[in-house]
């Protein structure tokens, strides 16, 4: 299986402009995703993509792959498709799997990533994974920034929301899983994914993953235990420089 990670980042985020290159322990953000996915993919088929010099210019720096794509995508997953096709083109080559690494997920590790891949090894019908992690208070299930999903009794998502959802009693102790956001794709259903049109609860929610649903396709959610966290907020940063100073994989780049 020939896989192609990508990692789309851009500086105009709308909840937190300039995310990628803010400072972790030093280091920008996109600097902790590169290396941790490198550890997995290794330099070979890993890139980022962007539509900003910055990046750009960040990315070269650090002698990251990274490719060029336009301004007018508002999913990250349309940016990986330009990027993918632009990607194959220059390499002369298809790839199977295409992995959507988000840039603001930087305690990805490549145990989560194996975990992501896996079911399409076992089951051929898979198109789309997302990774998940139980979420353990009220806090985090009310927080907007952390996207929500429910699922059925096989792991295929029903629904997201930035709401809590299901709705939270205390008897079900808080049975809330939040999105990570580790996506990989088969090459053809992200082809077929690009050419959909943009879907009404993709945009009332905010998140890509719906455009799949209400398609009526599926999306295979695996669950993960590791720490984690998607940095959204300037207090979301402290937060990840804590976790990464306890992280094993942070001693490896």
């Amino acid at each position: 299986m020939k896989i192609l990670a990508i990692i789309p980042a851009r500086m105009a985020s709308s909840r937190f402009p300039g995310k990628p290159l803010k400072k972790i322990n030093k280091k920008p953000m996109l600097y902790h995703v590169y290396k941790r996915a490198e550890m997995f993919f290794k330099n070979k088929d890993l890139y980022i993509a962007t539509c900003d010099d910055e990046i750009a210019k960040y990315s070269n720096s650090i002698s990251a792959n990274c490719i060029m794509t336009s301004k007018k995508h508002k999913r990250a997953s349309d940016r990986v498709y330009e990027a993918m096709i632009k990607i194959e083109k220059m390499k002369k080559t298809k790839y199977d799997l295409i992995i959507l690494l988000q840039g603001d997920e930087p305690l990805i590790n490549p145990v989560m990533l194996k975990k992501a891949i896996d079911p399409f090894k076992k089951n051929k019908s898979i198109k789309v994974v997302n990774l998940m992690k139980r979420i353990r208070s009220a806090k985090e299930a009310d927080d907007p920034n952390d996207v929500k999903v429910v699922f059925d009794k096989n792991q295929y998502a029903l629904y997201f929301s930035r709401y809590a959802i299901p709705f939270n009693q205390t008897k079900y102790k808080f049975e809330n899983y939040k999105q990570v956001c580790v996506i990989p794709f088969t090459r053809s259903y992200l082809i077929n994914y690009y050419n959909m049109k943009p879907t009404k609860y993709e945009i009332i929610e905010s998140v890509d993953m719906m455009r799949v649903i209400e398609n009526g396709d599926k999306v295979k959610m695996i669950e993960i235990t590791d720490e984690i966290i998607s940095v959204d907020t300037p207090n979301d940063l402290k937060k990840a420089s804590i976790l990464l100073k306890k992280d094993k994989y942070t001693k490896k780049y």
